[in-house]
């Protein structure tokens, strides 16, 4: 063993020219003499118990929705440049220290390191033992002093195979700033993608079910834009899940990063060994169902990144916003999904996401989602959803994100029954909602608003902000004052210039009017809500998109929102007291409708009446039972608002209103 002592007392004699530190960074042997890398410090990890771990991890399964899917265990170790590997000098004068890893039968390997500085000029690898000069470059992984991070911490991507070399080249005059303490090898016993070593894989343990669709079919040609936002992660390199970017309301590009609660993000240790691949995809679109569908892709790993800090965390409807700690590679073309934080269960709804992490998949559903609780249980935190075409979700998935049909993410993946082996009833998920979470526990360290909408605006959407965009382009934006007595909108533009400026606005005001004026009044012919966009481009033609809902006129009675199977319990009044309640149906022929009171004490009526509150003597329908447990069913429910106006017959308290539908 080389150790560092002789290194540090030489004193800075020998100064040298600092190496750059290039992100395609090769290991020091490939162009320098060095001691042949089997001669290099080796130490061995303990033998791990494959089939202990998988079947712990089977009875782990039907546990859903409590803790992310495992694929690694951790070796607990105490290694740095002063007491393992070895040291050699380079021509250049500069310091290169390599150290060998192995845990035998290991499909891949990934490193933690509860320190890490580097110097300027210096660098850090993590390579699989034996790589030749000809190999793969994906397969290196390179840190430099750009990944020195505040939480002093550094987590690396897998690298194949059971071995690995670890080498560190430091500039000599910068030794004594080298921080490096390696703390977990993590042993990877389910197969990480297909950088893991296929031959050794037992069973196709690192694959999607075959049913899976590729990002890259039909199938996600109108998600093209929200596609690259989505990303596969590690979690302390030992559990996996999915996330996606989400764009805030200042289309500022933050790396604000949506994933599930219980994928265990939300402490700051957990969220510092954070490593998200992007764009792991296949090139080809394999047929759904088709062996090939169901084996290892092509997708490349080479494109990740890692740490982050928690912005927001809220079990009741399992969400997790982290701040990546570094902002977006150009090279990786990201984009951030817009979003829809309004009180509505969609007509349809699309998954994006990374089964057993493997290459990202799409799924869709035109079935109109439920809110309710997780599982089915009471509440309205979760939104249901029923996949009726191909594809799936499975382990991994959890933490991605659901679209609604215009493309905004409505919440991230809990849990369900999903897989390629369920069909109908079984053949569901439940999924966080954004809804719930923009208010979450009423703190910024509980809910989304104070991330996603730093300035206020109040803005319920916003759409994707394409990340290959142009550099340079304005931002758009824009500001609104409503006349409801006239219908009349006042609009004032607060649009920025980027690199130049701008020199058009494209109003679409969401009626099928237009405007190129800088800020125009715009009087609608109804009341309503409406989608408004401006478009905004320079003297380069650059341009971007902002959209906002613009709510217009006396749009219905003020009623109670009532939430398809979520009971709202404790309605009480005086006798002659009403209580008025509102429903909105997805789609026409969605029935039965079937409209319920229970419980409490005393006496009430119910009348319900399609697109008008009804009254105590104009009503479509009406349920006039003893007591309070009446019941209205609609066989064929219209699509529509429906108003459910309860009526105290005599004093009445505790009773239960519900309304429920397919």
């Amino acid at each position: 063993m080389r150790t560092l002592i002789a290194w540090l007392t030489a004193g800075t004699l020998s100064l040298g020219v600092a190496l750059a530190a290039p992100r395609d960074a090769r290991p020091a042997a490939f162009t320098h003499r060095l001691p042949a890398e089997h001669t290099v410090d080796l130490k061995r990890m303990p033998a791990v118990d494959t089939a202990r771990l998988r079947t712990e991890d089977a009875r782990q399964s039907r546990a859903l929705g409590q803790r992310p899917v495992r694929f690694a265990v951790p070796h607990a170790v105490d290694l740095t440049p002063h007491t393992a590997g070895d040291w050699d000098e380079l021509p250049t004068g500069d310091l290169v220290w390599r150290l060998r890893v192995e845990s035998k039968d290991a499909l891949s390997l990934n490193f933690g390191f509860s320190e890490y500085r580097m110097p300027e000029g210096g660098r850090l690898l993590v390579y699989p033992a034996g790589l030749g000069k000809s190999a793969n470059p994906d397969a290196i992984r390179a840190f430099d002093a750009a990944d020195n991070a505040a939480t002093g911490v550094l987590w690396t991507p897998i690298v194949p195979g059971d071995s690995a070399v670890i080498e560190a080249v430091v500039p000599r005059a910068k030794l004594s700033q080298l921080k490096l303490r390696l703390t977990s090898i993590n042993h990877d016993y389910v197969g990480f993608g297909r950088l893991a070593r296929e031959g050794a894989l037992m069973e196709a343990k690192g694959v999607s079910g075959s049913c899976n669709v590729d990002v890259v079919c039909p199938d996600g040609d109108d998600f093209r834009a929200e596609i690259p936002s989505v990303g596969a992660y590690s979690r302390f390199g030992q559990f996996y899940c999915s996330g996606a970017l989400l764009n805030t309301t200042a289309n500022d590009r933050r790396m604000y990063f949506l994933t599930a609660h219980h994928c265990g993000m939300g402490t700051a240790d957990a969220a510092a060994s954070i490593v998200v691949y992007w764009n792991y995809e296949n090139s080809t679109c394999r047929t759904p169902g088709s062996a090939q569908s169901g084996a290892n892709g092509d997708g490349s790993l080479a494109q990740n990144q890692t740490g982050a800090v928690v912005r927001a965390t809220y079990a009741a409807s399992d969400f997790t916003l982290l701040e990546l700690d570094d902002p977006a590679d150009p090279a990786f073309n990201l984009s951030w999904s817009g979003w829809d934080r309004r009180d509505i269960a969609p007509s349809g709804a699309t998954g994006i996401h990374h089964p057993r992490v493997a290459e990202k998949r799409i799924t869709h559903s035109d079935n109109p989602l439920r809110i309710e609780g997780y599982l089915g249980n009471s509440g309205a935190s979760h939104l249901w959803v029923q996949w009726n075409q191909r594809g799936t979700t499975e382990g991994g998935s959890s933490g991605s994100p659901i679209y609604s049909p215009e493309g905004r993410v409505v919440g991230q993946l809990h849990g369900g029954y999903a897989s390629c082996t369920t069909t109908g009833a079984n053949h569901v998920d439940w999924y966080g909602r954004l809804f719930t979470s923009w208010t979450g526990g009423g703190s910024a360290g509980t809910r989304l608003s104070d991330w996603l909408d730093p300035a206020g605006t109040g803005a319920q959407f916003v759409d994707t902000l394409d990340g290959a965009a142009e550099p340079g382009a304005p931002t758009a934006g824009f500001d609104f004052v409503v006349d409801d007595g006239t219908l009349t909108v006042s609009f004032t533009d607060t649009s920025s210039e980027g690199a130049g400026p701008i020199v058009s606005r494209e109003w679409d005001f969401g009626d099928g009017a237009t405007s190129t004026a800088s800020s125009p009044s715009h009087t609608y012919a109804e009341a309503g809500v409406y989608t408004v966009s401006l478009t905004v481009t320079d003297e380069a033609g650059r341009s971007h998109t902002v959209t906002r809902s613009v709510e217009v006129g006396d749009t219905g009675p003020d009623a109670i929102e009532l939430v398809n199977r979520t009971p709202v319990g404790g309605v009480a009044g005086a006798a002659g007291s009403t209580a008025l309640y509102r429903l909105d149906i997805g789609s026409a022929g969605s029935g039965p409708l079937t409209i319920l009171t229970s419980g409490g004490t005393g006496n009430v009526t119910v009348h319900v009446s399609f697109d008008e509150a009804p009254t105590l003597t104009d009503y479509d329908f009406r349920s006039a039972r003893p007591g309070n447990n009446e019941t209205i069913r609609i066989a064929t429910p219209q699509a529509g608002r429906y108003y459910i106006l309860v009526v105290g017959e005599t004093a009445f308290s505790g009773v239960t209103v519900q309304a429920r539908h397919n």
